[in-house]
C-alpha cells in the first residue's frame, strides 16, 4: 500500500512498518512537527463500501480510543486524526517495550507479577465496559476489546502494563454478534462467542482469565491439534482441569471461577474479577468468588492441628517416663493421624459429593426426556421455543451423554427449519435475506447443539446467499469473493448436495461475471442429481449475453485488424447460445425482452462479419 520507509505523508515521516490489521496498515513514524515517535495507522480511500464501513468506524473508533485513554492511562493516546494524502490516518501513542507474548515464550510467569498483569487489564476493561459518551449525538453506553491476548498487552519500558489494539471493539457497544471471519484468537474465544459470535464484557473477561491460566501454569487451559479440534472443545463446556501447582490455591478458584461453562457462573464485570484478584494480592479472603474446594481447606486445617496428633501417638511408656518422643517418631505418628484423618474427611466428602452428582443427573435426564417427548409429540413446534428450551436445559452440560436423546432430536429440528430455507431456493421460489438470515440462525444453532459437517455446511451456504446479497445491493468484489469462500467450503462439507453450485452459479453469473465457471458448477449439480430447470437456464442465458456484449464493445479496439474476425465470431457464439437457451424457456421471467435484444444485436454482428468476408464491404 505504501513505501514501508523513507516517504512522508505530511509532518509525518515513515519509518518503518509495524503491523497490519484489516484494512489497516500501522507504522513507526515521526511527528517532524512535535519531534516524537507515533504509531500512525493508514487505510487508503476507496470507493468501495467495504473501506467506506471501515474508515466510518476508524473515525468513530478514534473518538472513543481518546475518550478511554483520558480516563485510563494505561490505554495508547490518540494525537490526531483525519484524511491525508489519499489515506485515513490515526497518529497514536508509539508504546516501547515487550509484548506478553514475548515474556511468555520463556514459560510460566511469577505468580505475582501474572496476578498484578490481570489486575491492571481488568482495571481497563472496566473504564472500557462502563464508558459513557456522546458522539455525533450518538450515545455509546461502553466498548469491549474483543481480542484480548498476550500479544494486545505490552509491558512498558517502565515496567507498566498497555493494552493495545481496540481495534475491533472500538465502535461496538456492549453486545454486538460477529461473523466467523471477525472472531478474535480461538484459544481465547468464549463458548458463547464460539457459538453464536456474540462478543460482550463477559467474552473480554473469559479472554483475560485464559491469559491469567496461561500466565501461571505456562499452558493454555484448552488445547487441541487443530483450530477445528480446540473450538469444539471449548463449546462443549466441559470445565478445563484446574490450574496446577505452583498455582495458590487462592487463584485456582479465582481461575475456576473466571472459566466456569455457564456464563452466569462466572465472573459478571471486570470490576468483580479485579477485587478478587486485589484480595488475593493481598492474602485477605475472596469476597466474590466460590469455593468448591471446600475439602482440600478441610484437610489443611486438620494438618494444623498438631497437638491432637502428637497426643494421640505417644506411647503410654513414654507418657509415664515423661521423656519426649523422638523427632522422627512423632513425624511418623502425626502424619499417620493425618492420613487416616484426611482419608475419612476424603471418604465423607467423596460419598455427598456421589450422591449429588448421581441426584443432579437423574434430574438431567429427567429434563431431557421432558423436553423429548414435548417435541415428539408437537407440544412445541416453533424452532425459537425449542431453542430456548434446550439452553435452559443444558447450561454447563450440552455435551452430557444423558442429554443424547434430546439434543439429537433438538439438532433434527433447528436443522430442518434451516432445511426449509435452503429447500425453497433449490426449487426455484423466491428467497429473501430475511430467510436467509433465519437460515442463518438455525444451522448456527444446530451446530452449537452438536457439531458436525452437515450443520456447518448449511452454514456456510446461508451465509454465502447473505453475502451474495449484501454484495449485490452495494457492489463489492470482496463481498462476491467472500460468497464464493462459504460455498467453496459448503461443497467440501455436503459433497453429495446440489446447494454449494447452485449459489455459486449465481454468483459467477451476476457478480464475477464468469459464464464458463457457471456453466460448470451447473454441470456439477446436474450430476449431483439436480434438475437444471428454467432459473438456470436464464442465468446461463443472462450470463452468455453479457459476455458477449462485452466482447463485441471490446472488439471495437481492434476494428480493421485480422484478429477481429476471431473476436466477432466468438460474440456470435455467446449471442446464438443466449438466443437458444431464452427460447428454451420462453415466457419464462425476461426471456422474451432477452429473445428480442440478442436477436437485434445478432442482426449487428451478422452485419459486421459480412463486411470482413466480402472484400470491398468497407469497414
Amino acid at each position: 500500500m505504501i513505501a514501508p520507509a523513507g516517504r512522508k505523508l505530511g509532518k509525518y515521516d515513515i519509518r518503518r512498518k509495524l503491523g497490519r490489521g484489516g484494512m489497516a496498515d500501522v507504522y513507526l513514524a515521526q511527528d517532524t512537527e512535535l519531534g516524537h515517535s507515533v504509531a500512525l495507522k493508514l487505510i487508503e480511500h476507496s470507493p468501495d463500501a467495504d473501506t467506506c464501513d471501515f474508515i466510518a468506524a476508524e473515525q468513530r473508533g478514534a473518538v472513543l480510543q481518546a475518550h478511554l485513554a483520558a480516563i485510563d492511562p494505561r490505554v495508547a493516546g490518540i494525537y490526531e486524526s483525519g484524511n491525508l494524502d489519499g489515506f485515513f490516518f490515526v497518529a497514536m501513542e508509539y508504546i516501547e517495550g515487550q509484548d506478553l507474548s514475548e515474556l511468555m515464550r520463556q514459560g510460566p510467569l511469577e505468580v505475582e507479577f501474572a496476578a498484578d498483569t490481570a489486575i491492571s487489564i481488568a482495571e481497563t476493561l472496566d473504564h472500557a465496559h462502563t464508558l459513557q459518551v456522546a458522539i455525533d449525538g450518538k450515545n455509546y453506553h461502553g466498548i469491549v476489546h474483543g481480542d484480548i491476548k498476550p500479544k494486545n498487552i505490552r509491558v512498558d519500558n517502565r515496567g507498566a502494563i498497555r493494552v493495545l489494539d481496540f481495534g475491533i471493539a472500538k465502535a461496538l457497544s456492549l453486545s454486538r454478534r460477529l461473523t466467523r471471519n471477525e472472531f478474535g484468537s480461538v484459544p481465547y474465544a468464549s463458548p458463547e462467542r464460539l457459538d453464536l459470535g456474540e462478543v460482550n464484557a463477559l467474552s473480554d473477561l473469559w479472554s483475560l482469565a485464559v491469559m491469567l491460566y496461561e500466565m501461571v501454569t505456562g499452558l493454555q487451559p484448552y488445547h487441541a491439534d487443530s483450530t477445528e479440534r480446540l473450538e469444539r472443545m471449548i463449546r462443549s463446556r466441559i470445565p478445563p482441569p484446574p490450574a496446577p501447582d505452583p498455582c495458590p490455591d487462592a487463584l485456582r478458584r479465582i481461575l475456576n471461577k473466571a472459566l466456569a461453562p455457564a456464563a452466569e457462573a462466572r465472573y459478571q464485570s471486570a470490576s468483580e474479577l479485579a477485587a478478587d484478584l486485589r484480595a488475593f494480592r493481598a492474602g485477605e479472603s475472596l469476597a466474590a468468588s466460590d469455593d468448591p474446594d471446600a475439602t482440600r481447606r478441610t484437610f489443611a486445617r486438620v494438618e494444623g492441628d498438631a497437638d491432637v496428633t502428637r497426643r494421640t501417638s505417644r506411647r503410654p511408656a513414654e507418657e509415664a517416663e515423661s521423656a519426649p518422643p523422638r523427632p522422627e517418631r512423632r513425624a511418623r505418628a502425626g502424619v499417620f493421624g493425618l492420613f487416616l484423618r484426611a482419608l475419612a474427611v476424603l471418604m465423607a466428602g467423596s460419598l455427598l459429593y456421589g450422591a449429588w452428582v448421581v441426584v443432579s443427573e437423574y434430574y438431567l435426564w429427567k429434563h431431557g426426556q421432558q423436553l423429548q417427548r414435548e417435541v415428539e409429540t408437537e407440544q412445541i413446534t416453533d424452532p425459537d421455543q425449542i431453542w430456548n428450551k434446550w439452553t435452559e436445559l443444558s447450561k454447563g452440560n450440552s455435551s452430557s451423554l444423558l442429554l443424547g436423546g434430546s439434543r439429537k432430536l433438538v439438532k433434527r429440528r433447528l436443522l430442518a427449519a434451516a432445511d426449509h430455507v435452503i429447500s425453497e431456493y433449490r426449487n426455484g421460489d423466491i428467497v429473501y435475506e430475511k430467510d436467509w438470515m433465519r437460515a442463518r440462525t438455525m444451522a448456527a444453532r444446530a451446530l452449537a447443539v452438536d457439531p458436525d459437517d452437515a450443520a456447518r455446511g448449511k452454514l456456510r451456504i446461508a451465509e454465502g446467499h447473505l453475502a451474495r446479497i449484501n454484495a449485490t445491493a452495494h457492489p463489492s468484489l470482496a463481498e462476491y469473493n467472500l460468497a464464493v469462500e462459504k460455498f467453496t467450503e459448503a461443497q467440501q462439507l455436503l459433497p453429495k448436495s446440489p446447494d454449494p453450485e447452485l449459489g455459486l452459479a449465481r454468483v459467477y453469473v451476476y457478480g464475477l461475471k464468469d459464464i464458463d465457471r457457471a456453466y460448470q458448477v451447473l454441470q456439477q449439480a446436474e450430476k449431483l442429481g439436480y434438475p437444471i430447470g428454467n432459473r438456470e437456464r436464464a442465468q446461463l442465458a443472462d450470463g452468455y449475453r453479457a459476455r458477449a456484449d462485452r466482447t463485441w464493445w471490446d472488439s471495437r479496439s481492434v476494428r480493421g485488424l485480422p484478429q477481429e474476425k476471431d473476436q466477432i465470431q466468438r460474440v456470435q457464439d455467446d449471442y446464438k447460445q443466449a438466443l437458444q437457451l431464452y427460447q428454451q424457456i420462453a415466457p419464462y421471467g425476461n426471456a422474451n425482452d432477452g429473445i428480442v435484444k440478442v436477436e437485434k444485436s445478432l442482426d449487428s454482428v451478422n452485419s459486421r462479419l459480412q463486411q470482413i468476408e466480402q472484400p470491398g464491404a468497407g469497414n
